[in-house]
């Protein structure tokens, strides 16, 4: 059953929604309270305490926003209906997202599906999975996140009013933004057509348009259709100079010249961006100013103006460390790179890949704690709402016996048949906490398990090796065993997840790991380290044999081809190999984090000769004390003064056809 509502409020509330002036609505809202009272329906009185809890979080005031939302709750103590509840935890995790407390807001997730799947009311089930949705997406779980959109447009086609096409468009953008995220481009071009469509026909140009262009010439651009993705950014700015929207303009405009950088247009590239350039001053839009600069010295540096192009990429890149999302910088630090390729400045190009690659690493492991987070704060909140229901219940239980007892002389059969109920009781609660605390430890352990594993891999992680050397360490203060590690990285990863798709890369690795685990001893231990990169640590390796054992690692990895669903991908893979303790060299002088800075040393050097190799560390020629400043900075240097020996050992040949 839908609740009843206030109509003319409801109309008024929904007008509100459609101002597009983005200023601050409290007022309206306060004059709309004004109007309520005890017979005012309880679902719009609900929904107008959300609307000025919300106008105060976007203040961040959140001390207001909750005093507005515990309003709302304190109404619906004794209301069954699935819609006005669903709204209010709704709001709840709203609130908390807009205050960064995304741990709270994600434990009450199990909550608001409870009673969503009996909301019945059309507004209420489309702002509750829409908001589900980003949730999900946000959190890279992209087939909850399609449940949740296609339940929110589910609810969107049962209305008909002036905000139905605006809800229908927002959930087609965010839809096809989804499926560009997943790389799944064919599909978000097919969204990305309706959207359009339907924009023209609504006449919501204004509102959609730039959006849905955007994503439409960025596909375009993934799936190289440049001369496509140039006539797409052509009329979306030309749409920009009519409409006199500047801020649009300046985008498209940077990607014009991002696309003839990539084909070699560097002429027409200097003009677009000089264009984008001045366009950018006038707005005071120092970010983009940025990047800017950082695409005209790339234009610089492929012209063979190497003095004037790098000081405007590595201006531009400084700024980015400071104020960027770390993402964007890994990208950017990307292309930096491939500027140092082009001028033949392998050291630098060297050093910004490996910047570039613990950034990532950075930004892989924070994804993780994050998960572990939400995972814990929902295993915490549920291990708590157990514990308040166990205290409930052996609360009504002692009063229920303190209620026996005063009758105890006038129902003494009563107080017995109630006092063996109660022991009953008892023992059914003791066990239903044995079995929740089973679980719960059960859950934990879990828990544990998977800080320590790759979610994709199923291998161990960098933090499992971690604990188990550190852990070796403090046994031992003298490493008596001779240990190795091989550190190697997938060849050309990017070109596989940019040509095939994500889901090949992710292929990839599986494979990749499955036929590490196929040539490894049971006492060695693979881990993936981050993104394509895999350690093996193998215990009790002898010195001379570890040539052997690192060419049967690229040849396992690069002999066969992988089955990417019927394509298949020759793949190859770099290492860097060194013993453990180096040299004999003891914990102080050298620990497992320092050895294994050699061998990635050495694995940048075999990516900078051409991949498909291994390099390896083989013997320290002169006392450590004189070697270490050089090997600590300097590996190329270290090896042409014979302050090292190393060996290199060839990848697997490509068959021929």
């Amino acid at each position: 059953m839908i609740p009843p509502i206030d109509e003319r409020i409801e109309q008024e509330l929904d007008a509100l929604l459609s101002e597009t002036n983005a200023q601050p609505l409290e007022a309206e809202y306060l004059n709309l309270l004004a109007r309520v009272n005890e017979s005012t329906p309880l679902a719009t009185r609900v929904r107008l305490y959300s609307y000025l809890a919300f106008e105060e979080a976007y203040a961040e005031n959140f001390q207001a926003a909750w005093n507005y939302i515990e309003m709302a709750e304190a109404q619906i103590n004794d209301t069954t209906l699935a819609d006005i509840k669903s709204e209010v935890i709704a709001s709840r995790i709203e609130i908390h997202l807009l205050a960064g407390e995304r741990n709270k807001a994600f434990a009450l997730l199990n909550d608001i599906d409870l009673v969503l799947v009996n909301a019945v009311t059309p507004r209420i089930r489309y702002y509750a999975n829409n908001l589900l949705a980003r949730i999900y997406a946000d959190r890279n779980q992209y087939q909850r996140a399609l449940e949740y959109y296609i339940a929110a447009n589910e609810a969107v086609g049962e209305t008909n009013n002036d905000r139905t096409p605006i809800r229908r468009l927002y959930l087609k953008q965010s839809i096809a933004t989804m499926y560009t995220e997943l790389k799944k481009y064919d599909a978000a071009l097919e969204v990305i057509s309706e959207g359009l469509t339907e924009t023209a026909e609504q006449n919501l140009n204004h509102m959609y348009y730039g959006n849905f262009m955007l994503l439409k010439g960025f596909v375009e651009t993934s799936l190289n259709r440049y001369e496509a993705a140039l006539t797409t950014y052509t009329n979306l700015e030309q749409y920009a100079s009519r409409t006199d929207s500047n801020e649009l303009l300046v985008i498209v405009l940077n990607n014009i010249g991002d696309i003839d950088i990539r084909t070699g247009d560097y002429e027409d590239a200097r003009d677009v961006l000089m264009r984008a350039n001045l366009i950018a001053e006038e707005l005071g839009d120092e970010y983009t100013l940025q990047l800017l600069q950082f695409n005209l010295g790339m234009v610089d540096v492929k012209q063979g103006r190497f003095e004037e192009g790098f000081p405007k990429m590595t201006e531009a890149m400084d700024y980015f460390r400071e104020n960027a999302i770390r993402i964007e910088v890994a990208e950017t630090l990307g292309e930096l790179a491939d500027a140092y390729g082009t001028a033949g400045l392998y050291q630098q190009q060297a050093e910004a890949l490996l910047e570039q690659r613990e950034l990532r690493e950075i930004i892989y492991d924070t994804e993780q704690q994050r998960h572990i987070a939400d995972m814990q704060s929902l295993y915490d909140t549920k291990d708590k709402e157990q514990q308040i229901k166990l205290l409930k219940q052996q609360n009504e239980l002692r009063e229920q016996l303190l209620a026996n007892e005063k009758q105890r002389q006038l129902i003494l059969g009563l107080f017995v048949l109630v006092a063996a109920f109660a022991i009953v009781i008892v023992f059914m609660l003791y066990r239903s906490a044995r079995r929740a605390n089973l679980k719960l430890a059960e859950a934990n352990t879990q828990l544990a398990d998977q800080s320590i594993r790759d979610p994709l891999t199923g291998l161990l992680n960098r933090r499992a090796l971690q604990q188990e050397l550190q852990q070796k360490q403090r046994r031992s203060k003298d490493n008596t065993t001779e240990d190795a590690m091989i550190l190697l990285d997938v060849d050309h990863f990017k070109r596989i997840n940019d040509h095939y798709g994500h889901a090949a890369g992710d292929v990839v690795l599986v494979e990749v790991a499955n036929r590490l685990r196929e040539i490894s001893r049971d006492t060695d231990k693979i881990i993936r380290w981050g993104g394509e990169e895999f350690l093996i640590y193998l215990t009790e390796a002898e010195h001379d044999a570890l040539p052997r054992l690192t060419k049967r690692v690229l040849d396992a990895i690069g002999a066969k081809p992988i089955d990417c669903e019927g394509t298949p991908l020759r793949v190859t893979a770099t290492a860097g190999f060194i013993s453990f303790p180096f040299a004999d060299l003891n914990n102080n002088e050298m620990d497992w984090e320092q050895t294994l800075q050699l061998a990635d040393l050495a694995l940048y050097a075999g990516k900078v000769h051409g991949r498909n190799q291994a390099w390896g560390v083989m013997e320290l020629n002169i006392p450590f004390e004189e070697a270490k400043p050089t090997l600590e900075r300097d590996l190329p240097g270290a090896i042409a003064r014979n302050i090292i020996s190393v060996t290199t050992i060839e990848g697997p040949e490509a068959p021929t056809s």
